[in-house]
Parts: structure tokens; sequence; C-alpha cells
């Protein structure tokens, strides 16, 4: 629990850093999040899929502000969606695994970085960012086929 709070913290920071205008009434020092920027960060949320909503997503997972995502970065941002996972209940994984999954998908141009151009590309960025920052949206992924079984109408 503890890793995942200081996960959601660090996420949280930087969408302060990134995203959150500076109150006017505090001198420039206090922020806050406005209904502007609550509206942006749901929104984002919401619609990882699009251009806009993963350039906001990136540059919240962009941790070290280097406009790009190392494998380092990958087991930083999934550690504790693995571990949530592991408390579910659900089977053990290899973050490596994951991460080695999330490379083939994006397939960066350097092979040592995933930048936004990247998850861009690949068209599946959105996705990328879910199996990153939350447990549902790795299970998701995870169960995709299950998923679109359910989903397709049985033949009668």
């Amino acid at each position: 629990m503890h890793n995942l709070m200081s996960l959601l913290c660090l996420l949280m920071c930087k969408v302060f850093d990134e995203h959150v205008r500076r109150s006017k009434a505090g001198g420039g020092n206090t922020r806050e999040m406005d209904f502007e920027s609550f509206l942006d960060f749901v929104l984002a949320l919401e619609n990882k899929d699009t251009p806009e909503g993963l350039t906001y997503l990136f540059k919240c997972l962009d941790l070290q502000g280097r406009s790009y995502l190392s494998t380092a970065d990958m087991h930083t941002l999934f550690r504790d969606v693995h571990q949530k996972w592991i408390d579910g209940g659900n089977y053990e994984l290899c973050i490596e695994d994951v991460r080695d999954e999330i490379w083939d998908m994006v397939k960066p141009v350097d092979p040592l970085r995933i930048t936004l151009a990247d998850l861009l590309a690949c068209k599946q960025g959105g996705t990328v960012a879910s199996m990153l920052v939350d447990v549902r949206g790795f299970w998701a992924h995870d169960n995709r086929e299950n998923l679109l079984q359910e989903e397709e109408p049985e033949e009668e």
C-alpha cells in the first residue's frame, strides 16, 4: 500500500508540476487545482487514446522530465500496479515481461527509450498509459481476448 501511495503522490506531483495553474491569490507559490485543471485531468484520463489526452498523460509519466521513458521508468511506474495486481489475488507476473511487451507494442525508434511521438505513432499509447498507472487498465489489457469474446454476439 505504501508503494502505491508513493506512486500516486509522485504522479499527482507531476500533474501539478506540468498542468495545474498557479493560484493568483497565493502570491504565486500556492497551487491549487481549479475547476478547469480538474476537467483537463479527468478528460485526459477518459481520453487516453487521443493525442491530447496522451500528451497530457505523457508529461505526467515522464517522471524525470527528459521527454522519454526508459526501461527504468517503466519499472518504477509499473511496480505499484504489479503489487496491486498481486494483492488482488492474480497470478504472479514478471515486470520485465510486461516491460518487454510494452516495448513490443510501441516499437520505439530508439530501442532504449519511448517518446511521446512513439506512443502516438503506435496507436496503443492509451493502453500503455493505462497499464502503467492503473491495475484495472493492466487487467483490461491482459484480458483483452476474453473481453472481445464477451462482446461478440452469440450465434443462434
